[in-house]
């Protein structure tokens, strides 16, 4: 584009787990040239400047490796990005922007893809905690019912 060093647009945005979304990225500022060449994607100010630097300089594999799609979408209105670099990656932001209301009390969540290509949560059924011990019973004994076996030459049990 005119005026805009080229630059990479992905059709979707992806996800980078923690710790890897949140390490201290070394780069230099090539979008404010300052000499700061460390950027920590954990404090939010730093990753939105790492985050410009990936969009406008970034290749491909530098961008999977650390941007995330979540933290991206968080940060979007306040990054200072090219109108041009805006709105080429507009559509991938706009894809991954949730638009649905939830209701907190609707709780069916599902195992599968969701409209985004990622997998989706799933919450299992309640389940009641195991029994404890009764208060008779001493952790440290075994039950009642269990038969021991005696060393008939020691007299040692064989537990």
């Amino acid at each position: 584009m005119p005026g805009v060093e080229a630059f990479w647009v992905p059709n979707m945005l992806w996800n980078v787990g923690p710790p890897t979304c949140f390490v201290i990225l070394h780069v230099p500022d090539m979008v404010n040239h300052t000499s700061q060449t460390d950027w920590d994607l954990s404090d939010r100010t730093d990753r939105a400047r790492a985050y410009e630097i990936l969009i406008r300089w970034g290749l491909p594999h530098s961008m999977l490796r650390w941007l995330d799609g979540a933290l991206l979408v968080d940060l979007w209105d306040e990054l200072d990005l090219p109108d041009e670099i805006r709105v080429s990656w507009t559509p991938a932001i706009v894809r991954a922007t949730p638009t649905k209301t939830v209701d907190i009390f609707d709780l069916g969540f599902t195992r599968g893809l969701g409209p985004d290509g990622t997998e989706t949560a799933q919450i299992r059924g309640y389940e009641p905690l195991p029994p404890t011990a009764s208060p008779t019973e001493s952790p440290t004994e075994p039950p009642s019912h269990v038969k021991r076996r005696v060393d008939p030459v020691n007299g040692h049990p064989w537990g």
